[in-house]
């Protein structure tokens, strides 16, 4: 029998984390907004994938495209068991990526060749959710787990060096209702293209 672990609900947390700045009397639905939010992502999900394809978290579907699969097993995903609870092992990753405003198509960040940790605090859940694998494989020294541990990414063996993905995100498995400066609004579905050019096992003191 699969292992289960609630890793993409952890992901869940964080995102409502970013929600804990609501002012007094406000309240946040994320399933109603949702419902606002789903005709738009869908229609722009057509229009901008050339292969459209979706998979649904807590009833919210994420729309993505994978264009280049990257170099097959160039990565494992971990997880260290050692502490009683599986916990996942952070990568880090070198990332060129550019992220648009799906209500109107506009272009809010582009950059190139940029570091990021993959861990399930550094990135926003839609991130985790395109970077990781559907099932997690490995343990932290690279060996088979006695059964795998289903985590729910986009991808079987989750992003390998040489990926390009498209994705198209609810605000929930983004930033939710918090503005992000001036750039990103509150509410706001997004869309990603992220090329992964290297990913490794993240070392803290490199």
């Amino acid at each position: 029998m699969m292992k289960k672990v609630n890793v993409l609900v952890l992901g869940a947390l964080i995102a409502m984390g970013l929600s804990s700045c609501i002012k007094d009397g406000e309240t946040y639905d994320p399933n109603a907004q949702y419902e606002i939010e789903k005709p738009l992502i869908e229609a722009y999900a057509q229009e901008y994938l050339d292969n459209p394809n979706y998979k649904e978290f807590q009833g919210m579907r994420i729309w993505f495209e994978i264009v280049q699969p990257g170099d097959p097993g160039s990565y494992q995903y971990k997880v260290d068991e050692n502490s009683g609870n599986p916990l996942f092992v952070p990568a880090e990753a070198i990332v060129s990526y550019e992220g648009r405003l799906v209500k109107t198509n506009t272009e809010f960040e582009s950059k190139d060749d940029q570091k990021f940790i993959i861990s399930l605090s550094s990135i926003i859940p839609a991130w985790q959710i395109a970077f990781l694998p559907d099932k997690l494989r490995y343990n932290d020294e690279g060996g088979l787990l006695d059964e795998p541990i289903e985590f729910g990414g986009l991808t079987e063996v989750g992003l390998q060096a040489g990926s390009v993905i498209r994705i198209v995100t609810p605000s929930y498995w983004a930033y939710q209702n918090q503005s992000q400066g001036s750039a990103i609004p509150p509410n706001s579905p997004l869309y990603f293209e992220i090329t992964v050019s290297e990913i490794k096992d993240y070392e803290a003191n490199n």
